[in-house]
């Protein structure tokens, strides 16, 4: 049995937590003008998300995370689409920077590189889809009132979730979302460093960046609950080939992914316990769907 210090887990669980913190800010940003939610409601919408995302089927946490948006946040179906969908594009950019910043940093031949690429095509190519989107929303409109049916319901939508995609118009405030996005990812870094630190494990600081990278990428291919399984045997295959042996490895791997899913499937569920979110409330001034 492997001893752990559990004064570093705690403050792994902790710098975890501050994920949701970021991510409540970064969120905040996405609203359009004229829109606002408290931050509390906010955060409540966030761990909540996260919860069912680190727990429940894959697209669960976006689905979710939609209808409390609209519902209990108040915002209407088309600014909690265009949040998300923002959520996802920085994110992604994120994911390109750590993985780009891993590819020149890390010395050994880990092999991640393939997955990486479905990032650094997808983002690109939904940034384009998104900007278009955001600036022929006169033309969208036009269009939509012109055509009926399924297509009509589809190019309305889009014309809806457009209005609200202001960020992608306003460079300062897309800047802002990125800082916040890389900051989740430095917690998160930081986080695994205190578990190394908890088991006195000693790696370079590009062995930290390359469990980062593994683990960030495997969420793509991820086709399990809370991400289980592939999580664990991205972060032990790194950990391998940084000289680690194979039973230290699978524990770092295991407790990297607990003190990780304690506050982002924890809190929320605490929340959700405790008391019950409030789902149809509307806000009258609001007319976006």
């Amino acid at each position: 049995m492997y001893e752990a210090k559990p004064l570093f887990l705690i403050l792994a669980v902790l710098l975890n937590a501050m994920i949701l913190i970021f991510a409540t800010m970064q969120w905040l940003v996405f609203l359009p003008e004229g829109v606002s939610v408290t931050r509390s409601r906010m955060f409540e919408i966030i761990a909540v998300t996260s919860t069912v995302s680190n727990s429940g089927p894959v697209g669960g946490g976006a689905a979710v995370g939609l209808h409390l948006l609209a519902k209990h946040g108040g915002l209407g179906h088309s600014v909690g689409l265009s949040v998300l969908l923002l959520d996802q594009l920085v994110e992604g950019l994120a994911k390109i920077a750590i993985l780009l910043l891993g590819i020149f940093a890390i010395p050994i031949g880990i092999q991640y590189r393939a997955v990486g690429g479905a990032i650094i095509l997808g983002v690109p190519t939904l940034i384009l889809l998104l900007t278009i989107v955001a600036r022929r929303r006169h033309t969208l409109s036009l269009i939509s009132q012109q055509t009926k049916g399924f297509w009509g319901w589809v190019l309305r939508t889009l014309t809806n979730v457009s209005v609200n995609l202001q960020v992608l118009r306003k460079p300062k405030k897309l800047s802002a979302t990125f800082i916040l996005a890389l900051l989740q990812k430095l917690a998160e870094a930081l986080a695994i460093m205190c578990v190394l630190m908890a088991f006195e494990i000693t790696i370079p600081l590009w062995g930290v960046l390359a469990v980062l990278v593994a683990v960030n990428l495997s969420t793509i291919v991820s086709i399990t609950p809370a991400n289980l399984g592939v999580f664990e045997g991205s972060a032990f295959l790194v950990y391998q080939a940084l000289g680690i042996g194979s039973d230290m490895a699978i524990t770092l791997a295991l407790i990297q992914h607990i003190v990780y899913l304690i506050p982002l499937a924890g809190i929320g569920w605490i929340i959700s316990s405790v008391r019950s979110l409030r789902v149809n409330r509307s806000n009258p001034d609001l007319n976006t769907d």
